[in-house]
């Protein structure tokens, strides 16, 4: 299992702490049908959860009326802050998601005056990940906003050369229990000493997804499924790409867990690469 320790610079690890370890609640689309039941329009599709409601209880204690006072009013100054939410799995292991804190929640009992320097409350967060980060699988700077116990480790970006024109690729993803396919996910081009055209990115069994514009000689053309965006030599291109019909449109392209077969087809020369930046993705 896991806690819930770190919203940001807020620490959140107690002794006693409540948290909320749910999956978060899957969309579901049906057309119902004259003559009863109905037909789900997601199909054979496994669907993601999209904003997950987490609650965190947690019990305030203070030496003093006054520092309890101080420290529940701090907690108020945070409402509606985005951060990173932390969680530690039993094995030690840190992951985290987006979220932002929607409320604070408390009743006070003033009747019960042997208690008035604890509190119960209730921080209520809305994340925007279907999935937790694991570790990074990308180039990352020091000061990228990543702390020194968040395992991170050097040189953990994957990067292919592209050989020919129809290019033959094994992707590998950890695996084992607990992983969750990569759906976010920034896919970065690097065309060779000359101009590259019509790049198609297709998984065996999978999307596809092609960009049909023109990578110019040395230039990047970075693919990000999770923002949606598309950026060739850092200028939107997002008219240029074409996604397969069997693409779920919450997640343009993905990475499952293990081994994962590619063929990159492009017109123009050999030599460039292709690279894929991602966290580990966790239910």
């Amino acid at each position: 299992m896991y806690r819930l320790i770190r919203f940001g610079g807020l620490t959140l690890e107690h002794t006693n702490q409540i948290d909320d370890v749910g999956s978060g609640e899957t969309p579901v689309s049906y057309s119902v049908l004259a003559d009863g039941g109905a037909l789900d329009n997601f199909g054979a599709a496994q669907k993601q959860p999209g904003l997950v409601d987490r609650v965190a209880a947690r019990v305030l204690t203070a030496t003093s009326v006054a520092g309890l006072t101080e420290k529940y009013f701090n907690l108020l100054a945070l409402r509606g802050k985005r951060d990173r939410l932390y969680r530690r799995l039993a094995t030690g292991e840190v992951q985290w998601v987006w979220a932002r804190l929607v409320s604070v929640n408390g009743r006070r009992d003033y009747q019960r005056t042997q208690l008035q320097r604890v509190q119960d409350v209730e921080l209520h967060f809305a994340c925007q990940d279907a999935f937790w980060r694991g570790l990074p699988v990308f180039e990352w700077l020091l000061d990228d906003g990543y702390l020194l116990d968040d395992g991170l480790f050097l040189d953990a970006d994957q990067q292919y050369e592209l050989t020919a024109s129809s290019c033959a690729l094994s992707v590998l993803v950890s695996s084992g229990f607990g992983r969750a396919p990569i759906r976010a996910m920034a896919i970065k081009v690097t065309a060779p000493g000359s101009a590259i055209s019509n790049i198609t990115i297709a998984r065996a069994g999978g999307e596809s997804i092609t960009f049909n514009g023109t990578i110019a000689a040395n230039k990047v053309l970075i693919i990000d499924t999770g923002t949606m965006q598309v950026k060739n030599d850092g200028v939107d291109a997002y008219n240029d790409l074409v996604i397969s019909p069997t693409a779920d449109m919450a997640s343009w392209f993905s990475l499952l867990p293990g081994s994962n077969a590619l063929t990159i087809t492009y017109t123009g020369a050999a030599g460039g690469s292709i690279e894929f930046a991602y966290h580990e993705a966790w239910y």
